[in-house]
């Protein structure tokens, strides 16, 4: 069985020097009956078999905003709909173009997004039952930023056991 997912969320300590939390929540459905994601309403996520999720917001450096998303779901099914709701959201609505990277877990993507004010990247990637997204704003444009945002989703994918 997979840890749950407050468990596999990486801590500030995990995250790296210079992070600093600035938001986190925990939520399951039976806590939080109106969660809603950009993609899907509660029925979708009850129909998913959506267990858990963990929600945090990280600064990095006092500038670079990282924010990782981890939701569990009764099975793989539900994990993959809605990993693949996420990706199609995405595409449509325009939150960069896919580039390549490392395969993480059974499947995962990167968009990068260029903005006025800095660089987005939105990583998603699947494991087991586990469905996991960071999603990073960095305000300069580097070769290290896509390094940095896949050194912390494999800290993640380490967590995910079977």
């Amino acid at each position: 069985m997979t840890a749950r997912s407050i468990d596999i969320a990486l801590t500030q300590a995990e995250a790296g020097d210079g992070i600093e939390v600035v938001y986190d929540n925990m939520c399951t459905l039976s806590t939080e009956p109106e969660l809603c994601f950009n993609y899907a309403t509660t029925a979708d996520l009850k129909r998913w078999g959506f267990s858990e999720g963990c929600f945090s917001c990280f600064l990095q450096d006092k500038r670079d905003v990282i924010i990782q998303a981890i939701t569990t779901y009764e099975n793989r099914e539900g994990a993959y709909r809605a990993y693949h709701a996420d990706i199609d959201y995405l595409k449509k609505n325009g939150y960069g173009r896919p580039i390549e990277a490392k395969n993480l877990g059974e499947s995962s993507i990167l968009f990068k997004k260029k903005q006025s004010d800095g660089i987005t990247y939105n990583l998603l990637f699947l494991k087991c039952t586990v469905f996991a997204t960071i999603s990073a704003k960095y305000k300069k444009d580097r070769p290290d930023n896509v390094h940095h945002i896949i050194g912390l989703a494999e800290k993640i994918e380490k967590k995910i056991t079977r």
